[in-house]
Formats: structure tokens, C-alpha cells, sequence
């Protein structure tokens, strides 16, 4: 974005194939690839189900609200839907869900720059906690400095942390399966084997893990706007985004399965795990280093974006009055610093679970659990808000309008991911490893939720006239 200028960019300056990366890259990563192999060949009907019946829905439903309401996000589409009280409640749960989410991204940039240092740190939890802190804090100085210095992180840890190594992976685990060596994989053509039949509840807290990996998609509905034919290019440009998404991931995780055994793959570092196999397969073991740090770099970027992203919106919200005025100051780059510091001290309190979780895999897996249960939460209320909006604002114009009559396009689309998120959430609830106890665990998840949803509730309740109206910028 230019420096000094309030223009806005040309409309329909966007095309498909830009805006198609431009989508994947908010949630293609290497992260999720060893849940997905320690799943089988059970990985495809997973992916199937979080690209068509959550991926899709989330962004064509935001692609409507967006065209028709541009302001402000998630946080203006549910007030117009349900009021201010709902609309910070919603924009609180999609910032507090960050918390956990960035933590559990961030164990695995620990886990895998272990690999270029000393395998054995990955199992560490001191040093998962310390790398953490240490990734985190720096990314949070490097976001203090806008969004423009944010965006060239991203944009290169992108290239190098996340394309390079997965077409690495994928291009050498190919090659190894072609000269026919040990295939670590089942490949039975049987229920069992394709379908979460055997061990469905492991399986389905792993599944989390894949719809964790595309939360968050909401954000590339910012950009409906800008692009040229919006009722024809952006579903395009979505579907093709779900396909590419797909596509990559779907072979990287069959790619690991392929190469590590099952009872040897780490849910946290598995992807570092197979490049270490394939290189020392043809005595290349040098460059595991090299790819551990590209890897654990292309996470660190990823970590960059969600620092800034969702805190935006939540303070997008607090300027119409509903946080006290300290937290709505920005320094000269237009961040909310206050508001950044604040949460860097809650996410470094979260990460504290490393030290009282024994094991790293199960502490990774509660994390994510945590998360999605969150985002859940917001989802229904963003599905809902949508179904709302098309009967109490039905003549707002729609640039975008998801395709099927005038409602029952948007009750199939809607209601699918409405559905879906429902089942989510109450996998969420289901414990992520062995040894917690179900019901305790259910209940210590759903009274996080509760607070989450209380905290925001009473903030607004509490809030003041003063609180409006507060100057954009404090030197």
C-alpha cells in the first residue's frame, strides 16, 4: 500500500489467478501435513469435508457480507445482524482463539528448527516454551513497525518456508516411491482403511487439526471489492484456492505417510521428519538443517500475519467505544501497541501449557483443540448472522450474492457450514491424548468457552460514553 495516501485501489483491479494465491496463502502451510498422515489414507475423506463443507461455505458467505457491508469485518457483518453486544463477541472470540492458535503454530516452529540444531529438542518442553517467546515477542516488535513491514515477511517466509519445502517433499517422496523403497503407507482398498470406521474418536481430534489449518479464511473476503466481474471471478477464485489447498496439502501429507512409520511420526515436527529420511536416502543429509530452518522460518511468517490480523479487529471494534481508551492507541505506524502488548503477555501465559502438559504432541493437539473450539463458536455466529442479514437487509445491495434463488442458495451453503462447525465443536470436546479424563476435559473446555463468550459481554456492559471518540493516533 503506498505510504502517505488515502486512495483507494482501482475497482476490479484484482484478477483470479492473483486473488486465488492470494487466498491459499492465508492458510497453506507444512503444519498440519503430519496429522494428516497419522490419519492414512483416512486424510482424503478428511480433506474432502474441510474444504467443501467448511472452507467453501466460510469464504462464500464472507464474499457476500464483504461486498455488502466493507467496513470493519466480522465485527460490523454480525452487528448489523444482531447488535453491537454480539457484533464484540464475535470479533472477540475470532482475537482470543489466536492465542492458542498462534502458541500450537509456534511449538511447531520449535519443533522443527530443533531438527537444524539437535533432533532431541523437539521433545523438549523448555525449549519448545523458550523458542515461543522468544518467535513471538520478536514478530510482535516487527508488526510495531505496520502492516506494510508485516506483509513483506509473510510474503517471503511464504515462498521460502512453505512452497519450496512442500515441493520438496512432495517431489522427493515421489521419487521414493518410485524407485520402490519402503512404503510406510497402507494402501488397502478398504473401508476401514479410507474411512474413520476404526478409532473414530483419535481420528476425529485429529481432524481438527485440518480445519484448523483453513480458519481464518474469512480474512480474503477483505478483498471482494477489488476484483474485477465479483459475482463471477471471486468463486472461481475460491474454488481454485480449495483446489490448490488441497492439492498440495493432501500429497504432502501423503507424502510423510509414505516415508514415516506411523508409530515413529511426531504429530508436531513429522514433516521435518520425512525431509530428514528422503535426504538421507540419498546421502543428502546436509541440507536437513537448511530445510528445518526453511520450515520453521515459513511458520514464523505465518505466525507474523495472525499477530496483527486478528488484533485489528478487535480494535477496529474498541474505536466505536467498547474498549477503554488506553487500548485503542496506536503509534505512528497505525498499530494498536497497547493492544499488541496485551496480547503478547496473554499468549505468553497460554504457552505455559507446554511446562505443565507432560507430553509435547498431546499439549500441541489441547492447544488446537482450544482454538477451534473458539473459532467454532464464532463461525456460528457469522453463519447465522448471514442467513439474518439476507431477510432483515434484503435490499442492500450485493455486489456478490451466493448463487441459488433468493434464499436457499444461502440456507444450503450457510447450513452446511453451519452444520459442520457444529460437529467441530463438539469434537472439541472429545480429549486430544491419553490418560484425560472425558468428562473433565469437556467441561474445562466448555467453561473456557463460557468465559469467552462472558468476558466480552461484560466488557460491553461496563463500557463508557468517554470511550468513543478517541483520537486515531497518540505519538
Amino acid at each position: 500500500m503506498p505510504d502517505n495516501k488515502r486512495t483507494r485501489p482501482a475497482a476490479g483491479h484484482l484478477g483470479v489467478v492473483t486473488l486465488t494465491f492470494m487466498t491459499t496463502a492465508l492458510f497453506l502451510t507444512l503444519r498440519n501435513m503430519p496429522m494428516m498422515a497419522e490419519t492414512g489414507l483416512e486424510m482424503v475423506f478428511f480433506n474432502l469435508v474441510t474444504v467443501f463443507a467448511f472452507l467453501v461455505p466460510i469464504a462464500l458467505v464472507s464474499a457476500e457480507l464483504a461486498t455488502a457491508w466493507p467496513k470493519n469485518g466480522v465485527f460490523h457483518w454480525v452487528e448489523e445482524a444482531f447488535g453491537t453486544r454480539w457484533g464484540l463477541v464475535a470479533v472477540w472470540l475470532q482475537w482470543v482463539q489466536s492465542l492458542f492458535g498462534i502458541t500450537s503454530i509456534l511449538s511447531y516452529v520449535a519443533a522443527s528448527l530443533a531438527y537444524a540444531f539437535d533432533p532431541r529438542l523437539a521433545g523438549s518442553r523448555d525449549f519448545i516454551v523458550v523458542v515461543i517467546l522468544v518467535v513471538y515477542w520478536t514478530a510482535t516488535w516487527a508488526n510495531l513497525h505496520g502492516t506494510r513491514a508485516s506483509g513483506l515477511i509473510s510474503s517471503v517466509c511464504l515462498g521460502a518456508g512453505v512452497l519450496l519445502p512442500s515441493a520438496a517433499l512432495i517431489g522427493l517422496a515421489g521419487l521414493y516411491v518410485g524407485q520402490g523403497h519402503p512404503l510406510r503407507l497402507d494402501v488397502a482398498a478398504t473401508a476401514t482403511n479410507w474411512l474413520p470406521l476404526v478409532h473414530p474418536q483419535k481420528n476425529l481430534v485429529l481432524f481438527l487439526s485440518f480445519i484448523f489449518g483453513v480458519v481464518g479464511i474469512e480474512v480474503s473476503a477483505s478483498h471482494a471489492r477489488e476484483v474485477h466481474d465479483v459475482r463471477r471471478n471471486y468463486p472461481i477464485a475460491v474454488f481454485g484456492a480449495a483446489v490448490l489447498g488441497f492439492v498440495i496439502t493432501l500429497l504432502g501429507g501423503l507424502a510423510v505417510a509414505a516415508v514415516v512409520p506411523r508409530a515413529k511420526l511426531d504429530l508436531v515436527s513429522g514433516s521435518v521428519q520425512a525431509l530428514q529420511i528422503l535426504f538421507g536416502t540419498w546421502h543428502l543429509a546436509w541440507l536437513v538443517p537448511v530445510a528445518a530452518l526453511l520450515v520453521a522460518l515459513g511458520a514464523a511468517g505465518q505466525v507474523s500475519t495472525w499477530v496483527i490480523g486478528p488484533i485489528k479487529g478487535l480494535w477496529a471494534a474498541g474505536r466505536t467505544g467498547n474498549l477503554p481508551p488506553v487500548l485503542q492507541e496506536v503509534n505512528a505506524n497505525g498499530v494498536p501497541r497497547n493492544l499488541l502488548m496485551v496480547q503478547a503477555l496473554a499468549m505468553s501465559t497460554v504457552a505455559l501449557v507446554f511446562l505443565v502438559v507432560p507430553a509435547v504432541d498431546t499439549a500441541f493437539l489441547l492447544l488446537t483443540s482450544a482454538a477451534v473450539i473458539l473459532y467454532c463458536a464464532m463461525y456460528l455466529i457469522l453463519f447465522a448472522a448471514a442467513i439474518r442479514l439476507r431477510y432483515s437487509e434484503r435490499d442492500t445491495p450485493r455486489p456478490y450474492r451466493i448463487p441459488g434463488g433468493r434464499v436457499w442458495g444461502l440456507w444450503l451453503v450457510a447450513g452446511t457450514g453451519f452444520v459442520t462447525t457444529l460437529l467441530c465443536l463438539a469434537i472439541g470436546l472429545l480429549p486430544p491424548g491419553e490418560g484425560i479424563r472425558g468428562t473433565a476435559y469437556a467441561s474445562a473446555m466448555l467453561a473456557i468457552l463460557a468465559l469467552m463468550i462472558i468476558l466480552p459481554l461484560l466488557l460491553y456492559r461496563w463500557r463508557r460514553p468517554a470511550w468513543a471518540g478517541v483520537p486515531a493516533e497518540r505519538e
